[in-house]
């Protein structure tokens, strides 16, 4: 029997950190939140689109503009200063459009009536996101790499922009009652990003998609031809991957706002009681519709009842069959055989055969599950603190979901690791033979350089460089001056500063080049002058001897070609 004195069991519980949290009164979950933030755009009034895709269109097309002027063009560092005050100008105009949106919704929510802003609040709108959703761009790339504040801080700018400028208040005291929502149920924050991911994800592959397959389908179906549908695979670049992004954040967008707008919703109804008041004037709302449907419903019917009564015909005994027991049981057998319900029948014991072959897999299981208690005890050593249970602090115990999908993703990881490395240990140490038949295979294949459809990247650099100096072993010195030019574009292209056609001429690759190798001064020169010696051995008249090929080597080296 133990002592009343004894002191208590003070072993921390390593299992603890499984438990589910409980969801509190009026939390919605994330699923919910998307659901009723598709309804609630279905339902936004018109002016609040327009102002909406009259924000978002400038910005998105000023962006694409100033994005591909500073990648591609000559002329960058001219359009550089003019071209960034216009897109800050448009990122401005963008947000107070958003809140605008978000307004709209907001009256779509509560069912109240168009209310137009003043001069003031517009005032209001634009200094306030003015200054706030400019520190997001340097806010959230930071907490998106430390990864743990992240939630907090997107939920904050969103709340920040879902605001109402009608409100009296501060903007300090938006800024600590934007922060005190950010913090509340983190867990359903955590599980709406990762939705809201997804749904952007799936996004862009619809936008990439439609942008790879649209031009063929013109040209296949109507036979319209267009620049897209000759670029071929190489229309997948940087431009077109990042035109995805931005149509893919046009569409996901509007479904962001509504959700941290409901959102906000339901934390500020912990304290308002607004949720109970929309859900009263809504349950009015309906009883008045179907007492009135009821009516017209019911009415016809009264004058038909007596009558139905009076003529409802008399169930005799007579009229009802006898059914066979046996027959009836055969019948149930019949049906639970289907396949529809074996399934639900329990399974069968396995042979003692059948569970030696997957012991190791239990073995195997059981050792993950014992690395994923010893990383999930690890996270709650880092996030464990018993010192205040006050709403205000740091809620950790939203992050239990979020520590058990780590565990997986860490076990993940591992095995990916080990696998990748086994890979390499399997080709570097590859049979000799494998080696051999491997080098043979390759040195079948080797262009014939008289030949006017040779293309620069049907080999690499060096080995154009090698057969360059086979042929001027022996004396062709013709074909390695054309093998040292091949060289040159391939280092190009491998670069990805020129792309390989057969139809392009040497001018086209020198338009390239200007547009493209921003860093690299003097490499048009060299090309062009490689050009010139080339075209005038190859296609005019010019003998070909040591001295040029002295001179082309000397251009390669310039270049980096040659070491």
């Amino acid at each position: 029997m133990k002592s009343r004195d004894q002191p208590p069991n003070l072993k921390p519980n390593r299992r603890r950190f499984r438990r589910r949290r409980v969801r509190q009164d009026g939390e919605p979950t994330a699923m919910d939140l998307i659901e009723e933030g598709v309804h609630l755009l279905r339902r936004t009034p018109l002016i609040a689109w327009a102002v909406y895709l009259c924000g978002v269109a400038p910005f998105i097309f000023g962006f694409l503009f100033f994005w591909t002027e500073m990648v591609s063009s000559g002329l960058a560092g001219q359009s550089l200063l003019p071209g960034a005050l216009g897109l800050g100008a448009l990122f401005i105009w963008f947000k107070a459009a958003q809140a605008f949106f978000c307004d709209g919704l907001r009256e779509t929510l509560y069912g109240a009536g168009d209310v137009p802003w003043s001069v003031g609040q517009w005032l209001i709108v634009i200094r306030r996101q003015a200054f706030w959703q400019s520190t997001a761009l340097i806010v959230l790339p930071i907490a998106f790499v430390i990864t743990v504040p992240f939630g907090w801080a997107f939920a904050f700018y969103q709340n920040v922009l879902v605001s109402d400028p009608r409100d009296d208040a501060s903007d300090g005291d938006v800024v600590r009652e934007s922060w005190r929502l950010a913090r509340l149920w983190p867990e359903q924050n955590w599980m709406l990003l990762a939705l809201l991911g997804v749904v952007y994800l799936l996004s862009f592959i619809n936008c990439l998609t439609l942008l790879m397959t649209g031009p063929f389908l013109l040209k296949t179906l109507l036979g319209i031809e267009t620049v897209f549908s000759r670029s071929g695979i190489h229309l997948l670049n940087t431009t077109s991957l990042f035109v995805c992004c931005l149509l893919a954040y046009v569409v996901t967008d509007p479904l962001v706002k509504a959700v941290y707008l409901l959102r906000r919703h339901y934390c500020e109804s912990r304290r308002s009681g607004a949720d109970l008041l929309l859900r009263l004037r809504r349950s009015e709302l309906s009883k008045a519709v179907l007492m009135l449907l009821t009516l017209l419903v019911a009415w016809p019917l009264l004058d038909s009842s007596s009558a139905s009564l009076v003529a409802e015909p008399s169930v005799t005994q007579s009229s009802l069959e006898r059914v066979d027991p046996r027959q009836l049981d055969a019948s149930i057998d019949e049906v639970l055989e289907r396949r529809e319900f074996t399934w639900r029948f329990p399974r069968e014991e396995m042979s003692e055969d059948v569970e030696m072959e997957i012991g190791w897999l239990n073995s195997f299981k059981e050792m993950l599950e014992r690395w994923k208690e010893r990383i999930e005890h690890w996270i709650e050593q880092l996030f464990d603190s018993e010192d205040d249970k006050d709403e205000s602090d740091w809620d950790w115990d939203g992050f239990v979901g979020l520590g058990e999908v780590l565990s997986y993703v860490l076990i993940g990881c591992f095995i990916l690791i080990v696998v990748y490395f086994a890979v390499r240990a399997w080709r570097l140490y590859q049979p000799l033979e494998a080696l051999e038949g491997s080098a043979v295979s390759s040195a079948e294949v080797v262009p014939d350089l008289n030949s006017e459809d040779v293309a620069a990247d049907s080999l690499p650099r060096n080995r154009w460089v090698e057969m360059a100096r086979e042929l001027i072993a022996k004396g062709e010195y013709r074909l390695a001056l054309r093998a040292y030019f091949l060289a040159q574009l391939s280092a190009l292209a491998s670069e990805g500063i020129v792309v390989i056609r057969l139809a392009k001429s040497n001018r086209e690759y020198s338009d390239e080049i200007s547009r493209r190798a921003h860093g690299q001064v003097d490499l048009l020169e060299l090309y062009r002058q490689e050009v010139s010696l080339f075209e005038s051995v190859w296609y005019g008249e010019r003998a070909t001897g040591q001295a040029e090929i002295e001179e082309m080597e000397r251009y390669l080296t310039e270049s980096g070609v040659l070491v």
